[in-house]
């Protein structure tokens, strides 16, 4: 019996650009699945139930709940311009390395920029 992996698949690459987006998009998606049911409960709960909604509203007044928010944001922006990114994809625009590489660059410009404009705009 040897001690080499089973699947080598990702130890013997490396990492790329595509490949870290594509990943990191998977992961996105997913954070963005599970938090929707909170999502949905906040926003549901300003019409059904308005205590609830001023208790979740005073929560994210708090500091570390801020800064998660934010990160939210980051993986969402990520998985949406991702998706864009995809979508194109689809129609075998975009497909060229060097164009690949230019997208992902700009991907991650917007969302970076996205992000400044929501951190100015929930911390000031």
């Amino acid at each position: 019996m040897t001690a080499s992996p089973l699947s080598p698949h990702l130890q013997i690459h490396k990492p790329v650009l595509p490949m870290i987006f594509s990943i990191t998009n998977r992961i996105a998606g997913i954070i963005f699945a599970i938090s929707l049911p909170f999502l949905a409960l906040w926003i549901g709960s300003s019409f059904y139930a308005p205590t609830l909604f001023k208790f979740i509203s005073s929560v994210f007044n708090f500091p570390i709940i801020k800064i998660i928010f934010v990160l939210w944001f980051f993986a969402l922006n990520h998985h949406l311009l991702n998706g864009i990114k995809y979508f194109f994809w689809s129609f075998a625009k975009g497909m060229e390395l060097n164009q690949v590489y230019l997208i992902s660059y700009v991907i991650l410009s917007i969302n970076i920029i996205m992000t400044i404009f929501f951190i100015w705009y929930i911390f000031v």
